[in-house]
């Protein structure tokens, strides 16, 4: 799944793009970001999911998009701060990676990049609480990123799990999108948390998991 990473920006979020996939409801419908009782679910789910997820002998890859425009140079003056804080050991963080990927013009006629880096690890090397949490709390407001004073810049996480073909993709405190190249790999999580499925599009999901059984 790593490929896909390779070929540009990925779709945000991944559940509608991906026939193999689910999407978790984290806070309840309506709840407001300032509400403890909804973050403090948000963030048990976010990470009782991760852990399903993510095994400790498994190889991850955290891919961090930040999306802004090319006359932007802030990264020149303060470094992408998400796997400084999050990445427990120098030795992790010392193989990061940083890819550039050039965009179409925005609308005002600035030409528009991606900052990529990609962070090979396990996830006894993580954070992964405080990264998940703070993401949770972040909404727009992109503090684990240094991008307060950005207003045109953008920023995405995901979690790829490269020895099972899962990616893991927290894109608000709102909802969590799972996906995999074989569902057969995601199907204890439709299972078992099953009360957390989004219900907006629980029939969806119904349908792939009833049709996975019913070709095997």
């Amino acid at each position: 799944m790593e490929q896909h990473f390779k070929n540009g920006i990925l779709q945000s979020p991944l559940f509608p793009a991906w026939d193999k996939g689910l999407r978790f409801e984290l806070s309840e419908p309506g709840a407001h970001i300032d509400d403890a009782s909804g973050l403090k679910q948000a963030i048990h789910r976010s990470v009782a999911l991760f852990d399903e997820v993510f095994r400790d002998e498994d190889d991850l890859l955290v891919v961090a998009d930040v999306f802004t425009k090319k006359s932007h140079d802030f990264f020149e003056k303060r470094p992408l701060t998400t796997y400084r804080t999050f990445v427990k050991t120098q030795e992790v963080l010392d193989q990061v990676r940083h890819e550039l990927i050039t965009e179409p013009r925005s609308s005002d006629g600035d030409e528009m990049i991606t900052h990529r880096f990609l962070q090979p690890c396990r996830k006894s090397d993580l954070r992964y609480d405080l990264m998940l949490e703070t993401k949770c709390f972040e909404q727009e407001r992109l503090p684990i990123t240094g991008l307060m004073k950005e207003p045109d810049s953008r920023f995405q996480l995901y979690y790829l799990n490269k020895t099972r073909n899962i990616i893991y993709h927290l894109f608000s405190e709102r909802g969590c999108d799972i996906i995999a190249s074989d569902i057969e790999q995601i199907r204890p999580l439709y299972e078992m948390y099953t009360d957390w499925i989004e219900d907006d599009h629980r029939t969806l999901m119904d349908t792939r998991f009833k049709q996975t059984d019913a070709s095997s």
